[in-house]
C-alpha cells in the first residue's frame, strides 16, 4: 500500500515538474515579445489586445504605429511611419541597450519576438529612384539591385550592425539550434511573425487554435508534394527544393508522423482526397489548387501548411489568390511565404523549419532558423510563440491523456528504431485493435517509397478493408493502383524452340 502511495506521489511530481519547463518557456517568451499594430485600423487594435491577453503579454509591450493600411508601401513611408518610430520605442523603453561609442550597435536586447498584427503593411516596394549601398555579405549579385522587402524581414534586421536597406543580409540565426532567449550573439536580430489573413475572424481563430493545440500537440497526416526533380532532369536547377521535400519525408517518418509523399511533377490532383491534414508542404504552383482548392476543404486546427512559390504571400487578404491567404482561410494556423521574388536558395529551408518545430521550438524561432537571409522577401504567418510540438517532449501522467491513435502510431514507430518499416508487426497489431486504417496506410506509403510495391499493395488492401470513409477509400484505391503499376512484371522466358513464354506466377 505504501508503494502505491509513493508511486502516486512520484507521478504527481513528474506531472508538475514535467509541465514547468513549458510554462516557464512560455512566460519567458511572452516577456520578450512586442505586439505591433496599426492605430488607423480598429480591427488591428482589437486583435493586438486580444492576442496580448491570450498570451499573457504586458500591455506595455503593445505598440501602435501610425501607418498606412495598405499592404504595400513605399520605402520612404516604411522608414518614416514604421522603422524610425519602432527603433525609437525599442531604445526609449530600454528594450535595446546601445553601444555608447556607436549609437547604431545593439549590445543587448530584452525583446526577441515581434507579433505583427493584421493592418500593419506587409511589403515595401522597390524604389528605383534611390541608390543604396549594398549590404555586407550578399549571396547573389542580383540582390544589390533591389531594395524591396517584406516589412517583417526588414524589422527583423534593422537592429543588426550590417543593416542597409538594399539587398539581403546573411541571417546569423540560420541553421542554429539555440533558443533565441539563450543566444548570446546578434542581439539586434528580432524574430517577427505576422498574425494576418483574409479576415480578422480568421486571425482570431489562428490565435485560439494555436493555444488549444499546444495542450496536446499537433496530430494528423503529413502530406508532402515534391516535383520529381533529380540531377540530370530538365529542371535540375530546382533540385534543391526536391531535396528539402525528401528530407522532410525522412524526418517526419523518423519522428513517427504518418506521411504521404507525392513526387509527380504536378501537385496533388483535385481528386486525391486529403483527410486529417496537420502538415502540408508542396511546390511550385502560383495559385492554390488541387484538393486544397476544393469547396469545404479544411486543415486540422493548428495545422502547419506551406507551399513554396515566389509570390505565395503577395497578398494575405484574399481567400483565393496565391497560397498563404487561402491556406489560412482553410484552417491552417501557420505558414511561410514570400512577398516578392526571393530566388529558390533564399527561401525557407522546409526541412530545417519542420525539424526545429518538432524539437519544441517556437514558430518564429523555427522559421528564422530556416531562412538564409533577412532584409529580404520572406514572411512568417502565425503566432510567433506557437509551439505545436512542445507537448510531445513533456512528461505527463499517461492516465490523464485521451486515447489517440496518432500517438500510438508515433510510439510504435519510435520504438522500432524510428523506422516505420521495422514496425510492421506492431502496426498490424494496432490496426487490428483500433480498426483504424491509418496505421496500415502509413506503412504502405513508406513501403511504396522504399520500393517495396508488393508489400505496399498488401498494406493498402488491408487498410481498405478497415475503412468506412468514402474519401479514405478513394485515396486507398488510388494508392493501390500506383502500387500495382510499380510491381515488377514477370520476365519473359524463351524455351528451346525460341517461342516466348511467360514465367509462372
Amino acid at each position: 500500500m505504501m508503494g502505491c502511495v509513493w508511486i502516486s506521489k512520484f507521478l504527481g511530481i513528474v506531472l508538475v515538474f514535467g509541465c514547468l519547463p513549458i510554462a516557464h518557456a512560455q512566460d519567458r517568451a511572452a516577456a520578450a515579445t512586442v505586439v505591433v499594430y496599426n492605430i488607423n485600423d480598429p480591427d488591428s487594435a482589437e486583435l493586438a489586445t486580444y492576442y496580448a491577453a491570450r498570451r499573457g503579454i504586458a500591455q506595455g509591450h503593445v505598440l501602435g504605429l501610425d501607418c498606412s493600411t495598405k499592404e504595400e508601401i513605399p520605402r520612404v513611408d516604411f522608414i518614416r511611419t514604421i522603422a524610425d518610430p519602432f527603433r525609437k520605442k525599442m531604445i526609449s523603453s530600454g528594450w535595446w541597450k546601445m553601444n555608447p561609442d556607436d549609437g547604431n550597435e545593439v549590445t543587448s536586447s530584452s525583446i526577441r519576438y515581434l507579433a505583427i498584427i493584421r493592418g500593419v503593411p506587409l511589403k515595401i516596394a522597390h524604389d528605383s529612384l534611390t541608390v543604396f549601398a549594398p549590404s555586407v555579405g550578399l549571396l547573389n549579385p542580383l540582390m544589390a539591385k533591389r531594395n524591396d522587402a517584406s516589412v517583417d524581414s526588414e524589422l527583423a534586421s534593422i537592429g543588426l550592425t550590417d543593416f542597409t536597406p538594399s539587398g539581403a543580409i546573411v541571417n546569423p540565426y540560420f541553421g542554429r539550434f539555440t533558443q533565441i532567449l539563450d543566444e548570446p550573439g546578434f542581439s539586434g536580430l528580432l524574430l517577427p511573425a505576422r498574425l494576418d489573413g483574409p479576415t480578422p475572424s480568421m486571425v482570431r481563430r489562428m490565435i485560439d487554435d494555436s493555444l488549444e493545440v499546444e495542450k496536446e500537440g499537433l496530430w494528423g497526416w503529413a502530406y508532402i508534394d515534391a516535383r520529381g526533380i533529380t540531377n540530370g532532369s530538365a529542371n535540375e536547377s530546382y533540385v534543391e527544393g526536391d531535396v528539402w521535400m525528401r528530407r522532410l519525408v525522412f524526418d517526419l517518418r523518423r519522428q513517427g508522423v504518418p506521411t504521404i509523399f507525392d513526387d509527380n511533377p504536378e501537385t496533388f490532383s483535385s481528386g486525391f482526397p486529403i483527410t486529417d491534414a496537420a502538415i502540408y508542404y508542396g511546390w511550385y504552383a502560383g495559385e492554390i489548387n488541387g484538393p486544397f482548392a476544393n469547396e469545404g476543404f479544411q486543415f486540422k486546427p493548428g495545422a502547419v501548411a506551406v507551399h513554396l512559390h515566389s509570390y505565395s504571400a503577395n497578398t494575405l487578404r484574399s481567400e483565393t489568390q496565391n497560397w498563404c491567404g487561402p491556406l489560412i482561410a482553410r484552417g491552417a494556423a501557420a505558414t511561410l511565404g514570400n512577398v516578392y521574388e526571393p530566388y529558390l536558395s533564399f527561401t525557407a529551408n522546409f526541412s530545417i523549419f519542420q525539424d526545429r518545430l518538432m524539437t519544441g521550438l517556437t514558430l518564429a524561432e523555427s522559421a528564422w532558423m530556416s531562412q538564409r537571409v533577412v532584409s529580404w522577401a520572406g514572411v512568417v504567418i502565425g503566432d510567433p510563440l506557437y509551439r505545436p510540438y512542445s507537448a510531445w517532449n513533456a512528461f505527463y501522467d499517461p492516465r490523464n491523456r485521451p486515447a489517440n491513435n496518432w500517438r500510438t502510431f508515433r510510439s510504435v514507430t519510435r520504438n522500432a528504431k524510428s523506422n516505420v518499416l521495422n514496425a510492421i508487426f506492431s502496426i498490424n497489431k494496432s490496426a487490428k485493435e483500433t480498426r483504424d486504417p491509418m496505421f496500415l496506410e502509413a506503412l504502405g506509403a513508406a513501403q511504396l517509397d522504399a520500393g517495396e510495391a508488393a508489400m505496399a499493395l498488401n498494406s493498402f488492401r488491408t487498410a481498405s478493408s478497415l475503412t468506412q470513409s468514402p474519401a479514405i477509400g478513394t485515396r486507398l484505391s488510388l494508392e493501390m493502383e500506383k502500387a500495382s503499376r510499380l510491381i515488377p512484371k514477370p520476365t519473359p522466358q524463351v524455351n528451346e524452340g525460341n517461342s516466348a513464354q511467360t514465367s509462372p506466377q
